[in-house]
């Protein structure tokens, strides 16, 4: 965990509280580290500019005097946690928001980006999405996703409270790649390795079709126990827990977030895009908008 000395948080005005603030502050007092926060002002829905109605001079100066408020809203933010001890370093773009954020982590060489979600979900998310998936997906950099009245990893002193973390897994060679930071941040708090396998009998598109099981779902139940139980004893004198079960995935790890008092959720990403992504979604993205804690994302190294 000391490799996040430099965490990337963008504020949304107005609607932003300093919910993920209070990690970043957490991290960088553990590690001594740093905190730069970004706000983008999304001049995208500008297309060519002009138009019948309005002028380019007239959109010229809304996106001036939007920018001109941006800005005030970032120096008060800043100036705010200047006054209770942390150094912030502000930054206003413009543009798409999640390429801006991407973009800027990358510059900065962040360690960390902390984004808060709403956790939207059903049609206006289908058709919207949000900042924080498309973020998800093309962040080369771990993300760490938090919501407003969830279960917290904070102690009341702002102090990380970390004691157990959920490790997903598929046995694959990639989701494997999630584990050494699992590992690290449960050898760091003395947390308890919540390994867990999620046996799916649907078919491929469950969406459109019936939920039929495989007949051979015991089999695979019981090799899964097996590997889970292998796994575990890889991780040396850390506490762990295995639990390997038939279910949707994503649902099915959302409840065990709520039911095991899962402080983290550690998950790797394949950053889908396109129709794929459009059709299938992402067990990642589902998790983070439902999960009852925060949750760390991580794109294994290819």
């Amino acid at each position: 965990m000391t490799a996040f000395k430099k965490m990337l948080v963008p504020p949304d005005f107005p609607d932003y509280s300093d919910y993920a603030l209070r990690y970043a502050n957490a991290f960088a007092k553990m590690s001594g580290g740093t905190i730069e926060c970004v706000h983008v002002v999304d001049t995208t829905f500008l297309g060519d500019g002009g138009g019948v109605y309005v002028s380019s001079a007239d959109i010229a100066r809304s996106v001036e005097a939007v920018k001109a408020q941006a800005e005030k809203e970032l120096s008060h933010f800043v100036r705010k946690e200047r006054l209770l001890g942390t150094e912030v370093t502000p930054h206003l773009r413009e543009g798409h928001a999640a390429e801006q954020i991407v973009k800027l982590a990358e510059e900065i060489k962040a360690d960390l980006l902390i984004i808060q979600t709403h956790g939207r979900s059903g049609l206006d998310h289908l058709v919207f999405g949000s900042t924080c998936d498309k973020v998800l997906r093309s962040a080369t950099v771990p993300v760490l996703a938090v919501k407003q009245d969830e279960h917290e990893a904070l102690s009341k002193d702002g102090t990380l409270a970390i004691k157990n973390v959920l490790c997903p897994l598929d046995f694959s060679t990639f989701s494997h790649g999630a584990l050494p930071l699992a590992k690290e941040i449960c050898e760091k708090f003395g947390a308890t390795m919540h390994l867990s396998h999620i046996v799916d009998t649907r078919f491929d598109y469950p969406e459109w079709t019936a939920q039929v099981a495989m007949n051979n779902s015991e089999h695979l139940l019981s090799a899964a126990k097996e590997s889970l139980e292998k796994t575990a004893k890889e991780m040396g004198g850390i506490k762990t827990q295995t639990d390997a079960t038939v279910g949707v995935p994503h649902k099915t790890l959302i409840d065990a977030t709520a039911n095991n008092q899962i402080d983290l959720v550690v998950l790797p990403t394949h950053g889908r895009k396109g129709i794929v992504h459009a059709l299938l979604g992402s067990v990642a993205e589902r998790v983070v908008r439902g999960a009852h804690c925060p949750v760390l994302v991580v794109r294994p190294k290819s």
